[in-house]
């Protein structure tokens, strides 16, 4: 097995040989379509456009849950209670301070943030938000194990 340096390898290389995309929601979607596509696609990371097809935000599979499943819980937050009123959108629920990478990153830069993020898939993005690819953990895993 050959080690693999990271550290020479830019966001750019990498997408351009591991072309990944992430999952993606329009702002207006509903928990439940959102969690279908993240069930769909294996995918622990939404992200949320606008209608510029900006990135606004990041859904997390288990936040998405909280909502879902929140009826089931013995104690509820405001916003839990608040959900079961209404069907809360995409955009509402999700976290507008995320985690990227931009194109002339190292890959070791991304790596560390996703370590210490816990986000199994990193989007990066171009100067004016729009989406450009993603890195995933699990395909950064197999190449390390070539």
């Amino acid at each position: 097995m050959t080690k693999v340096d990271f550290s020479d390898i830019t966001v750019s290389d990498w997408l351009a040989s591991h072309p990944e995309t992430a999952v993606i929601v329009a702002a207006n979607a509903s928990m439940a379509e959102v969690a279908q596509l993240l069930l769909d696609n294996n995918s622990r990371d939404a992200y949320i456009l606008n209608d510029n097809k900006e990135v606004i935000g990041h859904l997390g599979f288990g936040k998405m849950t909280n909502y879902l499943l929140s009826e089931h819980r013995p104690i509820h937050t405001h916003r839990q209670l608040f959900s079961r009123i209404i069907d809360p959108t995409a955009e509402e629920v999700m976290d507008p301070h995320f985690a990227y990478a931009r194109i002339e990153e190292s890959l070791c830069e991304v790596i560390h943030r996703q370590l210490e993020r816990d986000i199994d898939t990193l989007i990066v993005l171009a100067e004016d938000n729009s989406l450009l690819g993603s890195i995933k953990l699990r395909e950064l895993v197999a190449e390390s194990l070539k």
